[in-house]
């Protein structure tokens, strides 16, 4: 007994630092994360061979049922293949998702990891997600408002994801930490909200703020009737106290100019008859911008100020008499010689430079981001212009993506025909978007229906909620958090269809349900427990 134990130590030693490295490398490398899961497997099979039970770990990683069942996520994409006429990007979409098998069968095949393996695989991961992000801050040069080039190694939704998760592990790890660790991890959960707002990702905050609500209302289970339900009907009230205004803001922003301009506002102070856009919404600042233009005086007057005529470029290569339209409404200037003159040199230089508003800069990203998506969907509202518009253009996803399901109910396109149904989709709708913006759903669950039909979703959802189910995930709170990471994920974009994406839910699904310590399944009434 004493020389079998000896001869595990080191296997499983490697197991746990392999999921370790899986952690560590997801934020940084593709490539050394696949070396990672390879060593993962070879140290699973050696061992298995080692100590004679590799039949027997086969058995347990494929035939258990809740295992089965979360493979079978895997298998629906393979036998989406049988009706797939893109074979090549039906085949790529199954070795992206093959980390399921790899995490799948090696996490159920193996003994769960006790507490301490547990906490060590989920801290390396949330401060090497730290780490990478204090890289990208150093050395990506990412000017503000570049929040794509900020991170330098995954997408940067994806690495939003991974920072959510990393406040999660921190807050979990409050507890069993000594009081330095504590107060690192507490700076480090600080700056992972800094560097979400750096991102601006609206969704960041979204996630972490429902995880609170719902981490908040569970607690209240414990709490005295009146207390609880004071509470939870204020959860359930407050929402609505958010949304209202925004709704109420967003009304009032794509509402169109007052249709009196004309008859009030006639002239510009040099006698030039203004121009006013009755019919485009279009704000900023609650400034309308294509209200109160005397084109003529406004380029006459510009060259008094500038060099550069407001038929060229800006610094970002839109035209320049755009730019200096939307950067006068955003002061609430008109756009006549009286608005040019009010101008500051600093206010030209801005102009030259290509900022539409003023106040660019001088907010934080995250209501920048704002601003720039009730831009984005007045403009989509008004225009049915998306190109370029990262929320407009997922509407307009969306859209293309509910048509191609409603004819595809049954069965869907296949595994790889999803580019190829969006692709003939556009052209017959007459999408407005540029062909170089023809990109599919960015919403999982639209993918998933148009590829294999309502009953391909269905079971794919089971799939993932059932074997957690099973091995009483639902209870461990870490799991309910992750659940969420990953489930609003999937309603703004194909998580799963990247390598980093494929893996985030793969590896920490399976390090949750399958290999964590304090999960054991629920027996049906009358049964015994099933072991894995």
């Amino acid at each position: 007994m004493k020389l079998a134990l000896l001869n595990a130590a080191p296997f499983r030693a490697i197991h746990v630092a392999a999921l370790a490295l899986c952690a560590i490398f997801l934020p940084w490398s593709t490539a050394f994360l696949s070396m990672a899961q390879m060593l993962l497997v070879l140290n699973w099979l050696v061992e298995g061979a080692a100590r004679g039970d590799l039949r027997g770990r086969f058995r347990q990683g494929f035939l258990s049922a809740p295992v089965a069942v979360f493979l079978s996520f895997l298998v629906l994409h393979v036998l989406g293949l049988l009706w797939t006429v893109d074979m090549r990007w039906g085949t790529d979409l199954v070795r992206i998702l093959l980390p399921v098998l790899t995490f799948g069968v090696v996490l159920a095949g193996a003994p769960p990891l006790n507490e301490r393996e547990f906490r060590t695989v989920l801290l390396f991961g949330a401060w090497s997600a730290v780490a990478s992000t204090l890289f990208c801050a150093c050395f990506s040069g990412a000017g503000r408002g570049d929040y794509r080039s900020l991170s330098m190694f995954i997408s940067h939704i994806r690495l939003v994801l991974l920072l959510c998760l990393a406040i999660v592990v921190f807050v979990w790890d409050l507890r069993k930490a000594v009081r330095w660790v504590r107060v690192a991890e507490m700076l480090a959960m600080v700056w992972c909200l800094y560097f979400i707002n750096r991102l601006g990702s609206i969704q960041g905050y979204f996630i972490l703020l429902l995880i609170c609500g719902i981490m908040v209302w569970r607690r209240s289970a414990l709490w005295r009737p009146i207390l609880r339900w004071s509470l939870r009907t204020g959860m359930v009230v407050l929402p609505l106290v958010v949304v209202l205004p925004l709704l109420r803001e967003l009304r009032i922003r794509t509402a169109p100019p007052p249709q009196d301009l004309h008859a009030r506002y006639p002239r510009s102070a040099g006698g030039e008859p203004y121009a006013h856009d009755l019919r485009d919404p279009q704000q900023v600042n609650g400034h309308y911008v294509w209200t109160h233009i005397a084109w003529n005086e406004l380029r006459r007057t510009w060259l008094r100020r500038s060099e550069r005529s407001l038929d060229s470029p800006d610094d970002r290569g839109h035209p320049m008499w755009s730019t200096a339209v939307r950067y006068m409404a955003s002061k609430g200037l008109t756009k006549d010689s009286v608005g040019v003159m009010t101008l500051t040199e600093e206010d030209v230089r801005a102009i030259e430079r290509g900022v539409p508003d003023h106040l660019d800069g001088r907010r934080s990203m995250l209501r920048e981001r704002m601003e720039e998506v009730l831009f984005e969907l007045q403009v989509y509202g008004d225009k049915g212009l998306a190109s370029g518009h990262s929320v407009a253009m997922r509407l307009e996803f969306w859209r293309t993506g509910l048509a191609i399901a409603r004819n595809h109910l049954a069965t869907g396109v296949g595994t790889g025909d999803t580019q190829r149904a969006f692709d003939v989709q556009y052209v017959a709708m007459g999408s407005s978007l540029a062909p170089e913006w023809h990109l599919r759903a960015h919403n999982q669950y639209i993918t998933l229906l148009i590829s294999f039909g309502v009953l391909g979703l269905l079971w794919s959802l089971f799939s993932w909620w059932w074997p957690a189910w099973r091995m009483g995930a639902w209870r461990d709170p870490l799991f309910i958090a992750w659940a969420v990471v990953f489930g609003v994920s999937c309603l703004t974009d194909d998580t799963i269809e990247t390598q980093a994406g494929a893996t985030v839910f793969a590896l920490y699904y399976t390090l949750l349900v399958f290999a964590s310590p304090q999960n054991r399944p629920i027996a049906p009434a009358g049964t015994a427990p099933v072991v894995v």
